[in-house]
């Protein structure tokens, strides 16, 4: 391979533990969308399991079945289904996010016509302003369940907005309790969950029944302490070669060498999730020494500095993780590149194969290949 990732799923159960000893008796809702960011969702979830977590949620039903596949714990798909799709997730027991007051109809009429019962968690606007049911909404379904038979309430959340910022936090919390009270007066308790990843460290008061947490699951942010990185990216070097003085390097000639070098062609370029926005400020690790990516990253390779670093074709670099006393975080590339780490995990796992370590269920990548290629309504159909 001239690129991939590096998963350390003994990283993410050591996370877990970490996590656990904080929040205490709280839940974990583990959220696997977006393939686990980046690390995959099938080893994830099923290491997941075995560590405890009470549910996964995920943004579709294609997600859905992949943790369904293999794990047997509830999981919440928190995104858009279309109709057929809505059948479908509610035929397998898939949790429903109910975000939209016409849902409610939707969910029921669904359920009714499958002689099922639609679990759901009432997802409630506070602040972000994005998917999520206006208080009134949500109190008239809560307050109105006889209107719908074959939806069961199990939940109600909601979505912090800037959950960094412990102010905004207790701002939304304040609306959130201000619905919640309503059903308190009525005798309505239920279970709920609001506080996210970047919220551990400064909102226990949003801790609830679970945390809905994803980042802080793989490390990739020490939002509480303990918290270490389970991904690495490395590529290998192609070619080595010299530049003499003058001469520019990659597409448009951005970089010039200001004297001779010795640069390294490597297997990566934003093809493989190394963002162009990198271009003249990214650094990877050699033995052991940071160096730059010199000129315009390219579809599938980019050049580096090798000089007086010892490197020859074949040598593996690393672009995201730690060499010696050198380490180069998906933090470092965000705020280099001006995106959110989010995104670098995810354009590295869209890209990039994986492999596993500390892998409990030595899952073999003929293993993974199988379970991706079987078609999603091979396991909808076995569960309706």
């Amino acid at each position: 391979m001239r690129a991939w990732l590096e998963i350390d799923l003994g990283v993410i159960g050591q996370n877990v533990d970490v996590i656990k000893s904080y929040i205490g008796k709280t839940g974990i809702i583990a959220v696997v969308k977006s393939d686990a960011y980046g690390h995959g969702i099938e080893q994830t979830a099923k290491l997941l399991e075995k560590k405890g977590v009470l549910a996964f949620a995920v943004i579709s039903l294609e997600e859905a079945v992949r943790v369904r596949r293999v794990s047997n714990i509830p999981v919440l798909i928190m995104g858009y289904l279309d109709d057929q799709e809505i059948e479908q997730a509610i035929a397998c027991g898939f949790v429903l996010s109910l975000f939209d007051k016409d849902l409610a109809h939707l969910y029921e009429a669904a359920a009714h016509k499958l002689g099922r019962t639609a679990m759901v968690h009432l997802k409630v606007e506070t602040g972000l302003n994005r998917l999520g049911l206006q208080a009134d909404e949500a109190e008239f379904i809560l307050m109105n369940q006889g209107k719908f038979p074959h939806l069961r309430i199990e939940s109600v959340y909601s979505h912090l907005s800037t959950s960094s910022v412990r102010e905004d936090n207790l701002g939304q919390l304040a609306r959130f309790q201000k619905l919640l009270a309503k059903f308190h007066a009525a005798g309505e308790k239920l279970p709920l969950h609001m506080a996210n990843s970047h919220a551990l460290g400064n909102f226990q008061e949003g801790f609830f029944s679970a945390t809905r947490l994803g980042l802080a699951l793989y490390g990739v942010d020490e939002v509480i302490p303990g918290l270490q990185p389970s991904l690495e990216c490395k590529a290998v070097i192609i070619q080595r070669k010299t530049v003499k003085k003058g001469e520019g390097i990659s597409y448009n000639k951005l970089f010039r060498a200001p004297k001779n070098m010795e640069v390294g062609v490597i297997g990566i370029g934003y093809g493989e999730g190394l963002s162009q926005a990198l271009t003249g400020k990214a650094n990877v690790l050699v033995n052991g020494k940071k160096t730059p990516i010199l000129g315009q990253i390219c579809m599938n390779l980019s050049v580096i500095d090798l000089t007086g670093i010892q490197g020859e074709r074949g040598t593996v670099v690393t672009v995201v993780g730690k060499q010696d006393d050198e380490t180069i975080s998906v933090i470092d590339l965000a705020k280099a590149a001006g995106i959110r780490h989010h995104e670098i995990l995810c354009r590295f796992g869209l890209a990039l194969p994986r492999t596993y370590i500390n892998d409990p269920f030595a899952v073999t990548d003929q293993t993974v290949r199988n379970i991706l290629l079987e078609p999603v309504e091979a396991v909808v159909g076995a569960s309706t």
